[in-house]
This record gives structure tokens, sequence and C-alpha cells, in this order.
């Protein structure tokens, strides 16, 4: 099904893109336009073609001939290559990246190799060709044009492409028809008639296929078996999974436009997340997992209210893939195909899930993107997170499903050991992107339970839930005014209450909380005969300590599990929320009073 969905997106960017199907071009991003006289002499200065909007950089977008990524990496002087008509500055104009003229042999091998494509081609079209050779073999053009580079901050790694007499080479029809003449000699071979996979129909099948772009570093296959083990029925490399030339060319240009606009998470082991549609529509719903735009969201949100959905469609298919390499081969992480209205009620299911108090009080946050609720369970690199763990987060979305329990401990896991400090005043334990996210996985938990067991439980609310009876919930409040209270009495404490104690008693609290009530009434005591606000602060505090305790009971648990863990720590971010709410509250109640 999913080469058949390819295969359909494919077609309808024919309908949009007469040129989206062509295999011997590609897109790039072009940085550089050399001008050229008919002698191969610059006409003027480098043409930039990178303009600015405010602070974001948009590049132009070109179409080049096609040369697979690996060809191009290989570091052998013997093999080494270039692409044709359009490359970097390094390769092109020998520009290394102290400005000057590069020395490195492997740089100029590709540099040479650029050269004789065009030599190959002059016969195409020899006015633009043997104008662009003159120019590449004149050492003090090459030198000028360097300089004239340097002085427009160019750097050597961003792409270029000659201007003969005003018209780009990209554009030189001769040229183009000399690629593809090439990309025909060693192209996709042709082998027996089978049925296609994807079309369903008798046709010719092609032996091996042309690589996708860009997947784990490198090119990719998508249908490979070059290896006995992963032969059958005597069927070698992609007969094994016979597809038409047609359809291979289609599928294989769906994906690597796809690719193109793909969200993408991981360093080191990156997968890439395609999404799209059967028919066009006016709002992409996906993007707003990876860009949590505020206003969008909180469209999403309001759209059962109001009775107007913000993607504004007919029901129409939607589909998701998840795609990493393992080695010259692709891997499929995952596959969706859903509905954009079912989509877009999971998402705004995601959103709901996720909405929580902020730090401070002053209000609910939802709109999460993907890579922040990411960021939030690790120290630097998501590449610390198990692999799948994204992709899982990601289709939890999509189909509205309960998160892995390896989200939950991920989560409480760096809730537990965070000590990193954004400033004096910002209390580590206190992330909203990591609270959300543990809210989302115990609400979704809660909702499979209440399914199964037909049982009520108690809802993950937004903010501080005084109702809430439960245990673990009450602890982590309690765990809070402990902390409260130290800070009253006690100020700029390297290693206070939360340092010291707080993985402790989210896990085994009947083991630390006699200790930390104890403390706390030194700490009270202390604070009160200090006057002042500080005796304020430790009045309400003590209010507060009372009022969880007789909800709590005289028995501590012995141990919480990892849900109850969860519930522990939403407890402490609603009291130290709602504690810095009333703060607010109450100092602009003073100036009111005071203006008045």
């Amino acid at each position: 099904m999913m080469l058949q969905a390819l295969l359909g997106y494919a077609e309808r960017r024919m309908n949009e893109d007469p040129a989206f199907s062509d295999p011997d071009l590609e897109p790039v991003n072009l940085h550089w336009l050399i001008p050229l006289n008919a002698s191969g002499k610059l006409s003027g200065s480098p043409i930039p073609l990178t303009t600015f909007e405010g602070k974001k950089k948009l590049v132009r977008k070109a179409r080049r001939p096609a040369t697979s990524v690996n060809e191009i990496s290989v570091r052998s002087l013997e093999k080494a290559k270039s692409y044709f008509l359009c490359d970097t500055l390094e390769r092109v104009l020998l520009l290394d990246e102290a400005g000057g003229e590069s020395a490195d042999s492997l740089v100029q091998a590709r540099h040479l190799y650029f050269k004789r494509l065009f030599r190959d081609a002059s016969s195409s079209s020899p006015e633009t060709a043997n104008a662009v050779i003159s120019f590449l073999e004149n050492s003090e053009e090459l030198a000028r044009c360097r300089t004239l580079l340097v002085e427009s901050k160019a750097d050597s790694s961003e792409n270029c492409t000659f201007q003969v007499l005003g018209l780009s080479v990209l554009e030189d029809a001769g040229l183009i028809g000399f690629w593809r003449q090439q990309r025909a000699s060693t192209g996709t071979k042709a082998g027996e008639q089978q049925i296609c996979l994807v079309t369903g129909k008798l046709a010719d099948t092609v032996g091996t296929t042309e690589k996708v772009k860009g997947i784990g570093g490198q090119d990719t296959n998508l249908i490979s078996a070059n290896e006995k083990a992963f032969q059958s029925y005597g069927l070698e490399q992609a007969k094994n999974s016979p597809i038409s030339p047609k359809a291979e060319k289609l599928t294989r240009s769906a994906i690597n436009e796809l690719i193109s606009k793909s969200f993408r998470t991981g360093e080191k082991q990156s997968i890439y997340h395609l999404h799209w549609t059967r028919e066009p529509v006016p709002t992409d719903i996906f993007v707003l997992l990876e860009s949590a735009d505020e206003a969008a969201v909180r469209n999403l949100l309001a759209a059962p209210q109001t009775g107007h959905a913000p993607v504004g469609v007919k029901p129409n298919a939607y589909y998701a893939m998840s795609l990493s390499g393992n080695g010259g081969r692709i891997v499929v992480r995952d596959w969706l195909e859903s509905t954009v209205p079912e989509v877009e009620a999971n998402i705004r299911c995601w959103f709901e899930n996720l909405s929580i108090i902020s730090p401070d009080g002053s209000g609910n946050e939802s709109a999460f993107k993907l890579g922040r609720l990411l960021y939030a369970l690790v120290r630097d690199k998501i590449d610390e997170l198990p692999p799948q763990l994204p992709t899982q987060l990601l289709y939890s979305a999509l189909r509205g499903t309960p998160l892995p329990q390896t989200a939950l401990v991920a989560a409480l896991r760096r809730q537990q050991i965070e000590t990193r400090k954004l400033g004096d005043k910002f209390d580590p334990k206190l992330n909203p992107a990591r609270l959300a996210l543990i809210k989302a996985c115990l609400t979704r938990s809660q909702n499979v339970s209440n399914h199964n067991n037909h049982q009520p439980t108690q809802t993950m609310t937004e903010c501080l839930n005084p109702e809430s009876r439960d245990p673990a919930y009450l602890c982590g409040r309690l765990f809070a005014v402990f902390a409260e209270l130290q800070g009253a009495a006690l100020q700029n404490v390297n290693a206070g209450v939360v340092e010291r104690y707080y993985a402790s008693a989210s896990v085994t609290p009947a083991l630390v909380m006699g200790r930390l009530f104890r403390n706390a009434q030194f700490h009270s005591a202390k604070a009160e005969g200090e006057g002042g606000w500080k005796k304020g602060k430790a009045i309400n505090a003590q209010k507060e300590l009372e009022t969880i305790t007789c909800a709590l009971g005289d028995q501590f648990p012995a141990t919480l599990d990892l849900e109850g863990q969860g519930r522990f720590a939403l407890g402490y971010y609603h009291q130290k929320a709602e504690v810095h709410r009333r703060t607010a509250e109450r100092k602009e109640q003073q100036t009111n009073e005071t203006t008045n």
C-alpha cells in the first residue's frame, strides 16, 4: 500500500508540475551565478541569489543534472567526481575556506572532472561549453572571481553555476540533452515481464533500481536484494519485488521530494518523517507537531466549539512514513494510512493532553513542538534517547494512541537528575515541556485503563487540583511546600531540599518524608522569627502543609511505581506554579492599592 500511495502522490504532483517526475534533474539550492561573455571572461561580478526576509534566509531553488551522492563522496583521486553544470565554489573555482586557491589534491581532481564534463558536452552546445572551459582554464580570471566572491563573503561550500551571454547553463537545452543521453546509457535496466507491485499490471520490470537521495548520509535503495539471504524463488536484485520502470521512477521521485520537505529527528541515526495527502490541502496539520505555532494550535483546540475546521477540506486520505538508512538500504520505521479529519482530531487531542499551567502560573501552555518535547528528555542531544522513541511519540500523536512507557521513563529520569539552571530563579524541575509530556503519558494511560476496566480514575488536570486525594500527587505537593519553607528560612543554599531529596522522595516517600517534616518545622520557626515577608511566606506554607497532610493521612506510600512518580512530579509542579500565581496576584494587588 505504501508504494501505491507514493504513486498517487507522484501522479498528483505531475498534474501540478510536469517537471516533477524528471529523473535526470534534481532540486538544489543555488547561491551564486557567475556571468561570462562569449570569450569566457567575467562580464560582471558574481551575482548572489540569496535574499533575506527579516532574519530568514531564502536561497534560490534550481534543478541540476542528477548524480548519486555516493559517487560524489568517493575520496579516491582516480574516481573523483563532481556534479555537472552546478557544484560548490570549492570544486568549481578551487575556492578554499580561507578565500585562496585550494591546494587539496582531491578538490583539484574534482575540479578537473567538472571541466572534463564540459569538454565531453562541448559538441552539444559549443558556444556555451567553450566559454565555460575557457574561463576554467584561465588562472587569472579564476583568481579574480575568487577575490570578488571573498569580498562578497561567499562560503566555499555554497553552490554556483554559470551564465553565458545572459543564459544560465542549467537552462541550456544542448547541455541538458547531453546529460540525458549519458544517463540513458547507464540507467535502470529492465528485466522480464512480471506483475508490477505498484500498478498490479503485467509489465516489463526493472532489474535494478535507481537510488533515493540522502537517507542515512548516503543514497539508498528502496528495493534491494543483492545477497542470497535476501533472495527468494530464485529471483535476484529488484526482481524480488517486481516494479515497472515507470512506477519505479514515479515512486522514487515522490520519495525524493517528500524527503526534501520531511521532518528529521536524530543526528547519528537520522530518521526522516514523510507526510502527504491524496489531494492537496490548504494547511498541513502535520506541521503543527513540528512548529507548534501558538495561534494555529489555539485555533485547532477551539475548532469543536466554533464549528470551523482549521484544515477545512472534505475527507481526504492522509499518509505518513518514517525512513532511515541501513547501509545502502532504506528501512521503513513506521507507516500510517488514515484520513485528514481523523489525524486532525488526534492532533487536537495531543495538544489537549499536553496542555499544562506555565511555571509562573500565569496561564496554560499547550503549543509544544515535538523537538522541544524531545530535548526536554535529554541533556544535550536527541541521540541520547532510545532511537525508536521520537518516531513512537510522533505516531502516538498521529494515531491518538498511548505513549510508549520509554517516554515516561526518560522524562522521569531527566526530572530526577536535572540540575542545570537557566538563571538564578529557574528551578530545573519545572521544565513545562517535560511535565506536559509526563501529563500526556499519564492521561493516555488512564484513558486506556478506563476503557478496559470501566472504572473512573483521577483525571490529570492542567493546574493544581485541590480535590485530588491521590497519595503520589499529594506527596509531590507536600515536597514543594518543604522546598518553599526552606527557601523562606535559608537563602542561597547550594544543595537544598530539591537537589538532595527529590529523587528519593519521588520513589520511596516513606523513607524521607519524616525527616523532611522535622526540617520543615525548624525552617518554619526560623522564617517566622525573622519576620517580614519571610514570616508571611512561612505562615502560608504552614497552612498549605496542614491542608495537604489532612488529605494525605498519616501514612506515606512505601514506594511509587512509574505512574506514581509521574503524579508526584505533577503535584510538585502544580504546587510550585500555584505559589507563583498567588505571589504575582498579591504583588499586583499591592501595586494597585498603592496606586489608588
